[in-house]
């Protein structure tokens, strides 16, 4: 189950690298540490937009090199920062959800860019992307990401800003385990 769950959640996001070489922002790729500020921004702004509040952890920035059609490393990598919401949203309260996130969106001017039962994107005007979706135990994941010059580095900001949950097994634990009246 933890397989079919990871490629629910990676696949949205992983699926922005093209046979075109092009990463999820396409466009020119630009410095990590400029682009880290940016995810941080779009990952806040788009939780801060769920009415009621939700908790939620923060993974550390993950960058991954890309490649190109010959399998060569191009210089690039994928910055991706994801937030793991803690609340448990129902089935019922899931359509909100992804609402209120493509309401706050549209609302900036951003292009979406996947718009399903389970998963909503968009593309800022300076390529970086975002995706909220919805696995299927009702986890959810908020995750931006960027094309980066490649840091040199898998986390090139260091481990996450606090440890994520972890589970019984000793892996992280970022199902929902948190209660609340609006949401749950």
């Amino acid at each position: 189950m933890a397989g079919a769950v990871a490629a629910l959640l990676l696949g949205p996001v992983l699926a922005g690298c093209g046979s075109s070489g092009a990463a999820a922002g396409g466009g020119s790729a630009q410095a990590a540490d400029l682009a880290r500020g940016r995810l941080q921004e779009l990952v806040d702004g788009t939780t801060s937009a769920l009415t009621p509040a939700v908790r939620f952890a923060d993974d550390a920035f993950r960058a991954v090199p890309h490649e190109n059609a010959r399998r060569d490393n191009d210089g690039t990598a994928q910055l991706t920062l994801r937030r793991y919401v803690l609340t448990k949203v129902s089935e019922a309260n899931r359509p909100r959800l992804l609402e209120q996130v493509r309401a706050y969106w549209t609302g900036r001017g951003w292009t979406l860019t996947e718009n399903s039962a389970f998963a909503a994107g968009a593309r800022t005007s300076d390529g970086t992307g975002v995706t909220v979706t919805v696995g299927v135990p009702g986890n959810v994941t908020v995750a931006a990401t960027a094309r980066v010059k490649d840091p040199g580095a898998t986390e090139p900001f260091g481990p996450a800003p606090s440890p994520l949950p972890t589970g019984p097994d000793g892996g992280p634990d970022t199902l929902p385990r948190f209660t609340d009246p609006g949401w749950s």
